[in-house]
């Protein structure tokens, strides 16, 4: 009885220690403009209402932005394939790491750090933000730092314009802008607790249009 109660303590122990992590909705693959119209009407938006946008908008700009594809594919190329990118979304309840696997928010810090992404009387300080991190270490090269970072940028880059095409073809009047991560790195990094080679390369600004 004793080891039935210990078994039983140790499952609701294991499953408050995951009671932070969100489990996302399943992303739209279907639906909104076509591509090249999409292309066509892209553009970035610095005017947000308060907010973060719902969950069910978040899965979707996440799989769009880095998601599994088809197999062990990525919707975003990565330079030699070293998948080297990490999405870390500032929620106004906490940070999350983006696990594409399980398509679940991963509680890294609880609080509102959102405003710590943003400039001083910036735009965006409570909306969505997603810090777009390349993990230079995955490449052979990275002691030629500049090889690296290289790469590194390309694969931000595209994980970005994935997300801007997901906010503008899914016709739900979500803007979004990409911001360089550089002004605000050091500090971040801190928060993120983010190893010598991860650099924060873009924010991605996600929310509803005023």
């Amino acid at each position: 009885m004793k080891k039935v109660a210990s078994l039983l303590a140790l499952a609701l122990l294991g499953l408050g220690l995951n009671a932070q992590n969100i489990k996302l909705p399943e992303p739209k693959k279907e639906g909104g403009e076509s591509i090249l119209k999409t292309i066509a009407i892209r553009q970035s938006d610095r005017s947000f209402k308060d907010g973060d946008i719902s969950l069910q908008d978040l899965s979707t700009i996440l799989w769009a932005g880095f998601g599994y594809s088809h197999g062990e594919k990525r919707t975003a190329p990565t330079a030699m394939n070293r998948q080297d990118i990490s999405l870390y979304v500032f929620l106004e309840q906490g940070i999350y790491l983006w696990n594409a696997k399980d398509n679940v928010l991963e509680l890294i810090k609880k609080g509102d750090y959102r405003k710590d992404t943003d400039r001083p009387n910036g735009f965006a300080s409570k909306v969505t933000n997603i810090a777009i991190v390349s993990d230079l270490d995955k490449y052979d090269v990275k002691k030629n730092h500049h090889t690296a970072y290289t790469f590194g940028v390309m694969s931000a880059a595209y994980v970005s314009e994935n997300m801007y095409l997901a906010a503008d073809g899914m016709q739900k009047n979500i803007g979004t802008v990409t911001r360089y991560g550089g002004h605000q790195e050091k500090e971040v990094a801190e928060i993120l607790g983010l190893g010598e080679y991860q650099r924060i390369l873009l924010f991605q600004t996600v929310g509803y249009k005023k």
